[in-house]
């Protein structure tokens, strides 16, 4: 049994560790105070402590130690929001939960063994469950193949306010644990896990076909993309995307997002921190060359203009041998945005201009000709969108609103 509060609100979870073996317990998350805020603090456990190949939730915030540390101001550390839904998955579970208070630690709770990285938590040391404060909100449902139609059309009612009950237990299933905030599934499909994305009624463009040939281009560009599948389902376009927090095997991979390692707040977007500073943070966590990588992103994102270049869209995966910059994800022109959430150095300005990213390649201690050759091989990525379009169905008016959307790159610099 989970140990609760009289209010209901969660006082003690075990965390757990995906291993080879299984889940291992490696530490606990307590919780006190009865405010609508509590305090939280965790420890690890001293048998993992112990224990051959151990290593840190977040070798920054949370090195391995015996010590109590509290999470001040959040309720969790930030590495735990890592393994949690943000604002598409938190409304399901706050509209299937009408009856409860649900913060952080109940959010985790609520969460099943689908979720983003290798964490689990329980209410023993046993083994990780999820928390189901009611017998009836999963309707008996497990996760299983072919509901994706299904789930879109769940989402689509949800975020139109009419979500059936037997919907909503489909949403809690495929989308509670869920980060971001458009509507989104995990799901498999030939025994491979999916993120499978949706379009939203406010969409100003087919956003799965767009972000699909987004993916397409920053491939070309030179950057790691994970493997996708453009589906039309129920008439209506559903990019899948393969998830890269998994093994080829299915082993489930340590998943940190930029914003934890740079202690940066998990409620807002708002930052001063920089590309450079990602590259600093990934350096010092034993990324090799973060430097190059980084300033391709900023180049690839400031050319489509996608300017939801947050810090939690920029991950770490560990793969049993070290940690390294994840696949680029979340890739999408904002036609109305101007300004990178995250700026490209200290002193350079936030505008979302691929001439002032190009000019930045100093504080990213590139010379002028490895930037250069950063930046042809951008440029003659550009001559392929076309043929992205075409693969992609992308209509006639869409392609133009996204045209208008990418910038003008400079041009390289020649001796």
């Amino acid at each position: 049994m989970w140990r609760t509060s009289k209010y209901n609100r969660i006082e003690e979870m075990h965390v757990f560790r995906s291993g080879q073996s299984g889940y291992v317990p490696i530490g606990l998350l307590i919780f006190e105070g009865g405010s609508s805020r509590r305090i939280g603090r965790f420890a690890y456990s001293s048998d993992y402590l112990a224990a051959e190949g151990r290593r840190p939730l977040d070798p920054i915030g949370l090195p391995l130690g015996t010590k109590w540390r509290p999470a001040a101001p959040g309720e969790v550390h930030l590495a735990f929001h890592d393994a949690g839904p943000d604002g598409w998955g938190k409304g399901i579970l706050s509209q299937v939960f009408p009856e409860l208070e649900l913060g952080m630690p109940e959010f985790l709770a609520l969460g099943g063994l689908s979720r983003t990285g290798d964490l689990a938590f329980g209410s023993t040391p046993e083994a990780p469950e999820r928390w189901t404060p009611r017998a009836d909100a999963a309707s008996g449902l497990v996760q299983s193949e072919d509901v994706l139609e299904e789930v879109l059309i769940a989402a689509e009612n949800y975020e139109g306010g009419e979500a059936s009950a037997d919907q909503l237990a489909q949403l809690f299933i495929h989308s509670s644990d869920i980060g971001g905030a458009r509507p989104k599934a995990r799901i498999r499909v030939s025994d491979k896990e999916w993120i499978a994305k949706f379009s939203t009624w406010d969409d100003r463009f087919d956003n799965p076909r767009a972000e699909a040939v987004c993916l397409d281009f920053a491939e070309a560009a030179g950057l790691r993309v994970p493997d996708r599948e453009l589906r039309v389902v129920s008439g209506r376009s559903v990019l899948l995307i393969s998830r890269f927090d998994r093994s080829s095997d299915g082993a489930r991979l340590s998943y940190l997002s930029a914003g934890t390692l740079l202690s940066e707040p998990a409620h807002g977007y708002a930052t001063s921190k920089t590309y450079s500073d990602i590259a600093s943070a990934a350096r010092r966590i034993g990324v090799q060359d973060p430097e190059r990588e980084m300033f391709r992103r900023l180049l690839v994102n400031a050319y489509l203009r996608n300017t939801d270049d947050h810090l939690r869209n920029h991950a770490f995966i560990h793969d049993g041998a070290g940690w390294r910059l994840s696949p680029v994800f979340d890739v999408v022109p904002h036609p109305s945005g101007t300004k990178h959430v995250c700026a490209p150095a200290p002193g350079i300005s936030r505008e979302c201009n691929p001439s002032i990213a190009f000019a930045s390649y100093a504080k990213f201690g590139l010379s002028t000709a490895e930037a250069t050759s950063i930046l042809v091989e951008i440029h003659e990525a550009t001559s392929r969108i076309p043929d992205f379009f075409d693969a992609r169905g992308v209509s006639r008016r869409d392609r133009e609103m996204l045209l208008a959307c990418f910038g003008l790159l400079p041009r390289p610099i020649t001796s």
